[in-house]
């Protein structure tokens, strides 16, 4: 049973059946275990994603930071090769969400999407996409290990990936897993202002294809609360994938020019009263 055909069988197994998680806040929910495609997929399923590391010192931080709460058996540590402490997986107690219904495009980004003559697409460039999300990041998440997890998942549907185009210049993306009900953004970049947040108008308006409800910002940043993320506790956001049936989820294909994101909004917004419509100016 490959990564490809696992979730949406009733015979996969699921490598995260067994294991107790960790419910401590700010710290991993298990720690090792083996990177691999189902491994990954299994963990997005769950409301957990991964976040490696391949450089000796932020390993031996991680294990100089965490043994204690392994010791103390808060934090699951998972049989796999290597050292465990460069494979740490998380699921926070609060998620930030952005419902797809209610997602806000400001001022700024309204003015971008008039101006920039700009286009997006769907899985064209993936591998150009993650490359560009892991490089000036540091410490580095993005390993060669994950990659090529991701790698395989994209192949499968499970992992897609929107990119922002200047004319033939890639300019901004995201990537992520696109599961029904939810789709995970993982990670963005941008090289010109304004990319990284259109390639998440461009997500939204793509999944009017009807299967997914949430974008998954994981964490709290700034520009994705201010585009509407919201909190959502874990086991409501858990409840949410359960709910979902266990196949990738659907988005409109084909190169579209952004600028029809303006048109969509609008009609979008329409019935939005002020009271309810996010209060910002961005």
């Amino acid at each position: 049973m490959t990564a490809l055909t696992a979730l949406a069988s009733a015979s996969g197994t699921d490598p995260w059946e067994k294991v107790a998680l960790g419910s401590g806040i700010g710290v991993p929910v298990a720690i090792g275990g083996e990177l691999t495609p189902e491994m990954l997929l299994w963990a997005y399923r769950r409301g957990i994603f991964c976040q490696p590391r391949d450089d000796h010192a932020s390993i031996v931080d991680n294990e100089r930071t965490y043994t204690p709460d392994v010791i103390a058996g808060d934090i699951p540590l998972l049989p796999g090769p290597g050292n465990p402490y460069a494979t740490l997986w998380w699921s926070p107690a609060t998620r930030y969400v952005i419902p797809v219904s209610e997602i806000h495009l400001g001022r700024t980004l309204h003015k971008t999407l008039r101006a920039a003559p700009w286009t997006t697409t769907v899985d064209t460039a993936f591998p150009d996409v993650v490359t560009a999300c892991g490089t000036a990041r540091q410490p580095r998440w993005l390993t060669g290990q994950l990659i090529e997890a991701l790698h395989t998942l994209n192949a499968g549907g499970w992992v897609k990936s929107i990119e922002v185009w200047h004319h033939d210049e890639l300019v901004g993306g995201l990537f992520g897993c696109c599961m029904d009900g939810v789709f995970t953004m993982d990670s963005t970049f941008h090289t010109l202002t304004g990319a990284s947040k259109t390639a998440i108008a461009d997500l939204a308006h793509r999944t009017s294809a009807g299967t997914i409800s949430l974008l998954d910002a994981q964490v709290r940043t700034e520009y994705t609360t201010r585009m509407g993320a919201r909190p959502l506790p874990r086991d409501a956001y858990r409840r949410h994938l359960d709910a979902g049936p266990r196949t990738p989820g659907r988005l409109l294909t084909g190169r579209l020019p952004t600028n029809r994101l303006l048109t969509w909004d609008r009609q979008r917004t329409r019935a939005i009263t002020p009271t309810t419509a996010p209060q910002d100016a961005s």
